[in-house]
């Protein structure tokens, strides 16, 4: 998995949106041969609003935390499909742990304890997720276990 910067023109301006992806070798609709696609897992929304290194960080913490299943050749696409179906459950806390708004990487300790932490929080979201979380029941959560 890694993060992907999606360019996109509207209009005049230029936005860049940030996501987790994961490459896949298969055959689109149409073509014979097989090429490495990507597969968004969950998005992080526009650049601007994202803490970019942050989001770096919760990339490798999603991949550790991920379900795994088993897959044989040929299965790429179906079993990553699969992930991220359990990873766009907790869409909206990656969000939120991502943006500016909230300035997590301020209140977070240095690596590696930096990664220990994410993996947990993620970890923990993935055991009971919650759909449509609102922003602040995330942010009121987050700061009783850190007591911001």
């Amino acid at each position: 998995m890694y993060l992907r910067r999606n360019k996109v023109r509207c209009g005049e301006t230029r936005r860049t949106y940030l996501s987790i992806a994961h490459n896949v070798w298969w055959s689109g609709d149409g073509t014979k041969k097989a090429q490495s696609r990507p597969i968004v897992v969950a998005s992080f929304g526009v650049e601007d609003k994202v803490d970019v290194d942050l989001a770096r960080d919760l990339v490798q913490a999603v991949e550790k935390c991920a379900p795994r299943y088993p897959s044989r050749r040929g299965e790429g696409k179906q079993v990553t499909m699969r992930i991220a179906q359990e990873i766009r459950k907790i869409e909206p806390f990656l969000k939120m742990l991502a943006s500016r708004k909230l300035n997590l990487a301020e209140h977070l300790p240095p690596h590696p304890e930096r990664a220990m932490v994410l993996e947990a929080l993620v970890r923990d979201r993935l055991a009971e997720p919650t759909t449509g979380a609102r922003e602040e029941e995330i942010i009121a959560d987050l700061k009783t276990r850190f007591a911001m």
